[in-house]
């Protein structure tokens, strides 16, 4: 009868394990990178073939629609067999546009390149909605894109946004790890209750 007691007893409390309080080392876990996918200085020029003129776009990081980006690609090559990895967590974060990339299993080189430094830029593929223009003495015109749908993003060796890249710094890394263990925190959580 005493036993039954315990058993009662350890029914009705919460339970926890240093285990489940820290990061899943999930193999998705060992996959996934941050990458900035807009970046705050991402002006750029860019030729308009109806007038034969150069202009500077720049993106709003606020304007940006990541509805439908869900895949990461090579090269901006939007084939099946191009498709390298899923995106996740598309996030403003300042005054950047962030998100976690999972690479998929046969895509262990690329993600090797990006691990050591030797690729390091992203780019996004994106349809433009609205825009304004600014016109600009002794300048070219300033486009800022103020609503567009992104449709991909990819692994490029050299992107239009010189920011757009692998977040590599220990701060991006802590919020990496910060952001992995409230999802760990959630999951023990749905599980207790």
């Amino acid at each position: 009868m005493p036993q039954i007691q315990k058993r009662n007893a350890l029914m009705g409390a919460v339970h926890s394990r240093a285990e489940s309080m820290t990061p899943s080392q999930s193999k998705e876990d060992e996959r996934r990178l941050t990458f900035t996918i807009v970046s705050p200085n991402n002006d750029g020029k860019r030729y308009d073939w109806g007038s034969g003129e150069y202009y500077t776009e720049r993106l709003d990081v606020n304007g940006a629609n990541s509805e439908r980006l869900n895949t990461f690609f090579k090269d901006h090559n939007r084939g099946v067999d191009d498709a390298i990895g899923r995106v996740e967590s598309v996030r403003v974060d300042g005054d950047s546009l962030m998100c976690d990339v999972i690479f998929g299993s046969d895509a262990d080189s690329i993600l090797n390149k990006y691990r050591e430094g030797i690729l390091t830029d992203v780019s996004i593929g994106y349809a433009i909605n609205d825009y304004t223009v600014e016109k600009r003495e002794g300048d070219t015109d300033l486009v800022t894109i103020t609503d567009y749908t992104i449709l991909e993003l990819s692994a490029v060796g050299i992107g239009f946004d010189t920011g757009a890249k692998h977040e590599r710094s220990s701060e991006n890394e802590d919020k990496q790890k910060l952001r992995e263990i409230g999802e760990s925190l959630n999951r023990a959580e749905k599980i207790l209750n």
